[in-house]
């Protein structure tokens, strides 16, 4: 591991202008690092070497020509492979759609295109992005650790610095809660911001396009990018004295996390962050919602989709298809209108403060190969994983509000950061993004050149 502390898209876009260094330079090593590292780590399933070499000379031929698009233009950027890109594999870690190509580009990805993004390949995702395990992907950090899921991928990909940024998918918590676990940021925005054509849908109520970088400032900087009118000020707005609306109750949470959480929440207001306590939804009764509408909706999708015939899914899809084709009308029903409950529940719980603060993760990273946890110590019941790491994220796909999750340092030697995740008012990226800018340089270690 090296000293140097892996550059932040803002610096590298000054290099690309000012011509210190060149797109295609950029691209090259970065190729070079996917061919290193990539077999151990299988972070890109598709690499599309040749395209972005020629995306990366375009973006040297608009510099020269003094008609650089913006801070993107001929950076190298990752996208999940859920979501189409023309010309490459859309795959969904399944092989029921083995060798599909796209035709065309999903609309996330054409805007990454307009901002001269160079697009370098799609990154792994877990079957169908049902689980939040990330199994198909060594963590960077710790490759005894999951890498979390289902955008794990596109967080491991980051973190290992073989792309700049990602594009990621969020049903349940997928880029928040693997951006947790490979020590970077993710942002789930407002449901709808980003739009979700083109993306092979989970439970299309709940799906979200979000997305991965290894700070706050780089999500604003690739944020702004994919949006058609960033709000102004979006690249330098910080909040330094917010007012931090915190659970009074986490509910089941291991104490580790607790204590790190008080840890973060100390180190905010020794740079002048206020608190104030506030009540949570029901997790217990939203946790039995939210499976609801993934089975009914996942049901709905593959049956339509593929038919009757299991036979190529994994364990996880079929126990979902299984569960969905059970859910009645009545059900489903019930399990939206709890949505409206959590909705208000939320909306109630930042009325007044910038942001709503807690973990990202109510566990610890656990070993890779863990199926079941217990989040209430020996005593307590064992939980299936996904259903344990989508415990505090999963809420905020119900409520649509933005939420994004920054890298805190661990407390004890040797202990990877967790996730501190920030929720914010619907449609306010950029004042979340603000608050967290404001006080990230307190909480996150120097990101070090780990390739």
């Amino acid at each position: 591991m090296s000293d140097v502390p892996l550059p932040g898209l803002r610096e590298i876009g000054a290099r690309l202008a000012s011509g210190t260094t060149t797109a295609v330079a950029l691209t090259e090593d970065v190729l070079a690092r996917i061919e290193r590292r990539n077999p151990a780590l299988g972070a890109f399933t598709h690499v599309a070497a040749a395209s972005a070499l020629a995306q990366a000379a375009a973006a040297d031929e608009r510099q020269a020509r003094g008609e650089r698009l913006g801070p993107l233009d001929g950076v190298p950027v990752g996208v999940k492979d859920l979501v189409d890109v023309a010309g490459l594999p859309t795959e969904a870690g399944s092989p029921l759609l083995a060798g599909h190509r796209a035709e065309r580009d999903a609309p996330v990805v054409a805007a990454l295109r307009r901002s001269g993004a160079v697009l370098v390949g799609k990154t792994a995702t877990d079957e169908f992005a049902l689980t939040a395990v990330g199994a198909a992907t060594r963590n960077p950090l710790d490759d005894q650790l999951i890498t979390g899921g289902s955008s794990g991928g596109s967080a491991a990909a980051v973190a290992a610095g073989l792309c700049f940024a990602a594009i990621g998918t969020d049903t349940g918590g997928s880029v928040r809660i693997p951006a947790a676990c490979c020590g970077i940021a993710g942002l789930k925005p407002t449901q709808a911001l980003l739009p979700t054509d083109g993306v092979f849908p989970l439970a299309p109520s709940l799906d979200h396009v979000g997305v991965l970088a290894r700070t706050v400032d780089d999500l604003t900087l690739f944020l702004e990018a994919l949006l058609p009118a960033a709000p102004a000020g979006i690249e330098t707005a910080a909040v330094t004295a917010p007012l931090l609306a915190v659970p009074g109750d986490l509910g089941d949470c291991l104490p580790e996390v607790r204590e790190s959480f008080a840890a973060a929440l100390d180190a905010a207001v020794a740079r002048g962050a206020r608190i104030t306590e506030r009540g949570l939804p029901d997790l217990d009764r939203l946790r039995e919602a939210h499976w609801t509408l993934l089975a009914a909706e996942v049901a709905a999708v593959h049956r339509q989709r593929f038919g009757p015939d299991e036979r190529r899914y994994g364990p996880a899809l079929r126990d979902a298809l299984d569960a969905g084709d059970r859910v009645t009308s009545d059900a489903y029903l019930h399990a939206q209108s709890v949505r409206g409950e959590v909705r208000r529940a939320v909306d109630a719980a930042i009325a007044g403060a910038d942001a709503l603060v807690l973990p990202t993760l109510a566990l610890d990273v656990p070993p890779a190969g863990t199926t079941t946890v217990r989040l209430n110590g020996a005593d307590g019941a064992e939980v299936d994983l996904t259903a344990a790491l989508v415990r505090l994220t999963s809420l905020f796909n119900h409520s649509g509000h933005p939420a994004l999750s920054v890298p805190v340092p661990g407390a004890g030697l040797g202990r990877l950061p967790f996730g501190l995740q920030l929720v914010g008012r619907h449609f306010a990226e950029e004042e979340l993004l603000a608050v967290a800018r404001g006080f990230e340089p307190a909480l996150t270690p120097s990101r070090k050149d780990n390739t």
